[in-house]
């Protein structure tokens, strides 16, 4: 286990909530512009990296828990309410509790669930391949779920400040949020160790990537199809592609 990525991940999320709080407009402006970009990159990286690595595993159940990842990701927004692609699908009649309870459970479900891989992925390659290749694409799934997080964080944040009076209990609910992906990937390196299932870490490593992909399609697609400033949404995810292609070629 690898400690440094859980307080990367933990902290960053941490520092990008509290950013969030401090510069509220300015961090909103600029969401605008990052979370298309990011999440092109996302779909880079996924499409170059994770799926060739994933069906090079030659496990016949990858697909399976790729559709299972992408209709789990449309349950949990039920709950989320969308958060995860960067704003809040909800009724106007939920509020206080009725709202936060569940979009924080669907949130932290998703977080914990695409934590499970973190570290799991690097000992469970790392038998089939190259050490030196296992890390790169420990490292290339750090990045995508660390570039996916930071932006929620904010969006976190600006939805607390509205509906939580109670500075200590918005900071406690970002506390509980920054947990979730080091408790998934603990969790997720201790079940890969102690599991009979081959390659189970690969597997959840699917799980996590089909629900990256439903996120990551809906909001390019929901941004493309946006009348404000198409050109440069399309410019922007553009470039997340581009960068994706030569980041870690």
């Amino acid at each position: 286990m690898n400690p440094e990525t859980l307080y990367i991940i933990f902290f960053s999320v941490i520092l990008a909530g509290i950013t969030a709080d401090f510069f509220q407009k300015k961090i909103s402006f600029l969401n605008k512009f990052v979370i298309p970009f990011g999440i092109a990159f996302i779909l880079s990286l996924i499409f170059i990296h994770i799926l060739p690595e994933l069906y090079e595993s030659q496990n016949h159940l990858v697909g399976l828990f790729f559709v299972i990842g992408f209709a789990l990701q449309i349950v949990l927004e039920l709950l989320s309410k969308g958060i995860e692609h960067g704003h809040v699908h909800a009724p106007k009649n939920h509020t206080g509790i009725k709202l936060i309870l569940p979009l924080m459970l669907g949130l932290c479900l998703h977080s914990f669930i695409e934590g499970m891989p973190l570290i799991s992925t690097e000992s469970t390659i790392g038998h089939a391949h190259h050490h030196n290749h296992a890390n790169e694409i420990g490292e290339v799934y750090f990045t995508m779920i660390l570039v996916h997080k930071l932006p929620i964080a904010a969006i976190l944040m600006f939805f607390l400040i509205q509906h939580i009076k109670s500075i200590w209990n918005r900071y406690a609910l970002l506390l509980l949020f920054a947990l979730t992906a080091p408790l998934g990937a603990v969790f997720g390196f201790y079940l890969s160790e102690k599991s009979e299932i081959a390659e189970l870490s690969t597997l959840l490593l699917a799980l996590s990537t089909g629900m990256l992909i439903h996120i990551a399609t809906l909001l390019v697609f929901e941004k493309y199809h946006n009348p404000q400033q198409k050109w440069i949404t399309i410019g922007l995810i553009i470039g997340g592609l581009f960068l994706g292609v030569i980041i870690y070629s």
